[in-house]
């Protein structure tokens, strides 16, 4: 029966990828004490199913697939929000994340010598227990590079190059195991809020009468301008008994009653600049001047900032507020349109059909994503990976992940370059993500399998406990100075770790425990530092 199974599987390694994937979203729905997997479940079973025989396998492209898919669109999403933090919080959380990684590697070397491993075995010994698949990649290059300068024989180098190999695969499953638990564990402890940051601020809608001197025979333009994020917009103004759908031109009298939409600290902004706050509630009346909800799904304005739209001039009409996956939020005259927001749009009730045609308002037409923009980004994210950096003693790579990553975060804030709209809707962007995840770990759980078994039944025992000191004393510094001392949301913390970790098995866990993009955000920040740093110190192990 065992023999059957296992040729099964060698000889159909599509079959096997689909068993483990399902088999591990299985166990990942198991709860043990409140704790449950989810989507790592898939990396522990495509273990498990690796280590029946050395010849099941998946093809090497699968993993690497997985690996770009995930890393580019979580970049596209995080880009706006990466640069965003970095201006604000960023360089504090990078150089947070770089004091963790070199704390890795100064415990690499104190662990090393009562390990009794050699250089390159430490070199694969940091970069499992910090979870860095490229690193590993660059330590294997170096190490083939010094073999090939030393004119030792093809079959030589290989074996010298595979020698971090075995320290790497007993490692890297402590690392993914140690990081989880750690996050539930000092979860359970501290009973942090969650799940906040995905639901928004409430949008409320309130009157101001015109009372300020400074603003009177001003545009509303000439008011507004000056405040980059005001967070509220204006969508009517009364003059005497005519309310009319704001716009620029618009010249303020004393008087003037302005219907502002925004959160509270909006609101209590807009109360500063216009006046004191009235209960007439013009907004009401419906009769004449009223509102649509339509869907972004017309191409030639996907990308385009709402300024860019001129839809006072043209059509009478002004977006108040924006629905993106599902958090509403105030846009501004700078927000960009992606394929499948939805848009409260204000205009009189004749302009409907307008506006439902200018913006598309299809539910199909937002499920129609420009696939040749995507595997655009992936092309050029790939060739930066693979372009050489040169280092003292050699050069070094960004590889299959930092590349793609690098460009996604920059195409994500550039949103669109001319015809081509880079941004994808939030829908197709979860689901590629989903699918590249689970690509990834079973890829990587199937082909290390054997390796891990063997390596740990025979002589593995050494390094599996080095590499344990590693992964839990990072995590452990990491949460605990994270929270305690900087004062990190939790939410964001666990992105934070897992971007020191360069780990998406522990960022799919910490996004879904989190329910919010928080974690994606910050383990965006941190990424590209602690990713380019684990390359450079692994190197510099051997």
């Amino acid at each position: 029966m065992h023999g059957s199974i296992v040729s099964m599987l060698t000889e159909n390694p599509i079959l096997t990828l689909f068993v483990v994937i399902g088999l591990g979203y299985a166990l990942g729905e198991i709860s043990f004490s409140g704790f449950r997997f989810g989507i790592v479940g898939v990396l522990f079973v495509g273990l498990a199913v690796g280590s029946l025989a050395p010849s099941i396998s998946v093809p090497e492209v699968i993993p690497t697939l997985g690996l770009i898919i995930f890393i580019y669109t979580m970049g596209i999403q995080s880009g706006p929000e990466f640069f965003k933090s970095l201006r604000q919080r960023g360089y504090r959380y990078s150089v947070f994340a770089l004091v963790m990684v070199l704390l890795g590697w100064g415990v690499t070397l104190l662990v090393s010598r009562p390990a009794h491993l050699t250089r390159p075995r430490a070199a694969g010994l940091y970069t499992g227990a910090m979870t860095s698949t490229p690193a590993l990649a660059a330590v294997r290059e170096s190490l083939g590079e010094r073999g090939r300068a030393a004119g030792l024989s093809p079959e030589q180098r290989h074996a010298v190059s595979d020698e971090p190999v075995v320290a790497y695969t007993i490692a890297y499953p402590v690392g993914v195991i140690g990081v989880l638990l750690s996050f539930a564990v000092w979860r359970r402890w501290w009973k942090p809020e969650m799940g906040l940051v995905a639901e928004g601020p409430e949008i409320r809608v309130r009157d101001f009468e015109v009372i300020n001197p400074a603003l009177i025979d001003r545009t509303l333009e000439e008011v507004l301008q000056p405040l980059r994020d005001p967070g509220f917009v204006v969508s009517r103004i009364q003059h005497g008994q005519s309310s009319d759908i704001a716009r620029a031109d618009m010249r303020l009298q004393r008087g003037d009653i302005v219907v502002a939409v925004g959160d509270d600290d909006g609101l209590e902004r807009a109360e500063q600049i216009f006046g004191h706050r009235l209960d007439a509630h013009i907004e009401q009346d419906r009769s004449q001047i009223d509102f649509r909800r339509v869907f972004v799904s017309r191409q030639e304005i996907v990308g385009k900032r709402i300024r860019e739209l001129n839809l006072e001039d043209t059509m009478g009409a002004t977006v108040t507020r924006l629905r993106r996956g599902d958090v509403d939020f105030v846009p501004t005259r700078d927000t960009r349109l992606e394929l499948g927001d939805r848009v409260r749009v204000l205009t009189r009730r004749e302009n409907f059909s307008a506006i439902s045609r200018f913006f598309g308002d299809s539910i199909r037409g937002t499920a129609e994503t420009d696939f040749g923009s995507v595997a655009l980004g992936m092309v050029l994210g790939v060739l930066v990976g693979l372009v050489p950096i040169p280092l003292p003693g050699g050069t070094m790579r960004l590889g299959f992940a930092g590349g793609p990553l690098l460009v996604a975060l920059i195409l994500g804030k550039l949103e669109r370059t001319g015809r081509i709209t880079w941004i994808m809707p939030l829908h197709t962007n979860l689901t590629l993500r989903q699918i590249g995840l689970v690509f990834f770990l079973a890829g990587v759980g199937i082909r290390a399998g054997y390796s891990f078994a063997q390596t740990l039944r025979h002589n593995g025992l050494a390094m599996l406990l080095a590499g344990a000191v590693v992964t839990l004393l990072v995590t452990q510094v990491s949460l605990v100075v994270g929270y305690k001392l900087l004062k990190i949301p939790f939410a964001s913390l666990m992105g934070l770790v897992s971007g020191i970790q360069t780990q998406p098995a522990c960022l799919a866990y910490a996004t879904r425990e989190a329910n919010s993009d928080a974690p994606d955000v910050t383990y965006a920040a941190v990424y590209p530092v602690a990713l380019i740093a684990k390359i450079i110190l692994a190197q510099l192990l051997i």
